[in-house]
């Protein structure tokens, strides 16, 4: 969406993909793809322009003589990775999504000059009330919906530990999980479940409230109807730079339950959401990422988040009305249009 707005903009801009080259899973749109397609070969005289790299800041290319140096990355925890603040300091910007990664890098030492909060938006034409839902089975009166890549940082545990224990199989309810593994869309992540409900949690699937799992990804064209299938989105994250899949909820008028810390705290309020408590600690020696040992996260509280699903669950109409005040604030706030319009006028800033 930044390469194709900025194309609009007049903004000359040449794409040098750093893994997948191509839209090998046939995610985008067909025009989408082939104007990205297009993109790569545009000529750019990077000693008048910008290098701007979207990358996590390890991977910034330091090397590369250009006009402006510009980065474009986030964490998710309470400091940065090691080598980070170098890698920042070494470019003439960096631009983070929310407040949240603002404060955490001008703590590790990133240079205060160099910071620029620029924060994301979403299309709200595209994820829309109105979409129509998809039709999946198993799907009861009500349906809570969790997206995320299953990691331990996105709380996949916490989810299942307060679904689990709050709601009994008999009850008109189900939870939808849209979660791929680390490994990419094909890896198989119910062994996973299984293991955690039947090991950890000591419960046999057969004895749980309905678990719906659609592994995998989405095409971009078929995702917002993913919003509209389901009457609330859960996500008990231990930490979020940005946290698009709850702009994308609240852009879709569905009432959000997320942690109260990190990234998403730039657009979730008490008045468009439900917040759960948590508490600061280390992330655990098992950690499955290893560039979050020895930082500190959130650990939400499973009794809050219980006791947030059951609320939403009983009292759907006060959780409608939170959610058409969510959608409001993100069209009025965070509409693509308005946010690019920002991005177009820093890349003009620069450009000079």
């Amino acid at each position: 969406m930044i390469v194709l707005a900025l194309n609009r903009a007049g903004i000359p801009v040449r794409i040098d993909p750093v893994m997948q080259q191509y839209d090998a899973q046939n995610l985008l749109p067909l025009e989408a793809q082939i104007a990205l397609e297009f993109t790569k070969l545009q000529p750019i005289d990077l000693a008048q322009g910008i290098y701007f790299q979207a990358l996590p800041a390890h991977d910034f290319r330091t090397n590369v003589y250009a006009g402006h140096r510009v980065g474009r990355t986030m964490f998710e925890t309470d400091r940065i990775p090691d080598g980070w603040a170098e890698k920042c300091n070494a470019m003439d910007e960096v631009w983070v999504p929310s407040y949240f990664n603002m404060e955490t890098f001008l703590h590790a030492g990133v240079d205060e000059h160099r910071l620029r909060w620029m924060q994301e938006g979403e299309d709200t034409q595209f994820f829309h009330p109105k979409n129509p839902p998809f039709d999946i089975p198993g799907t009861r009166r009500f349906n809570f919906l969790s997206v995320f890549q299953w990691t331990q940082r996105k709380g996949p545990d916490v989810l299942l530990k307060a679904y689990v224990n709050e709601f009994k199989e008999d009850e008109d309810v189900a939870l939808i999980l849209r979660t791929y593994g680390r490994s990419g869309p094909d890896s198989d992540v119910l062994p996973q479940l299984l293991y955690y409900l039947e090991r950890e949690l000591r419960l046999p699937l057969e004895k749980t409230p309905p678990i719906i799992l659609l592994p995998g990804f989405i095409p971009t064209r078929d995702l917002p109807r993913l919003y509209t299938s389901a009457d609330c989105f859960v996500l008990p994250s231990r930490g979020e730079g940005w946290g698009r899949p709850c702009v994308e909820a609240l852009s879709s008028e569905m009432p959000v339950i997320a942690t109260r810390w990190s990234g998403q705290m730039d657009f979730l309020t008490e008045e468009n959401s439900y917040l759960i408590d948590y508490q600061m600690v280390p992330t655990p020696t098992d950690i499955d990422i290893e560039c979050f040992a020895g930082h500190r996260w959130a650990e939400p509280s499973v009794d809050h988040l219980r006791a947030l699903m059951r609320h939403v669950f009983s009292h759907p109409e006060e959780a409608r009305k939170k959610a058409q005040h969510g959608r409001h604030e993100i069209v009025e706030k965070y509409d693509w249009t308005a946010i690019m319009a920002r991005w177009a006028k820093e890349f003009e800033r620069l450009l000079g």
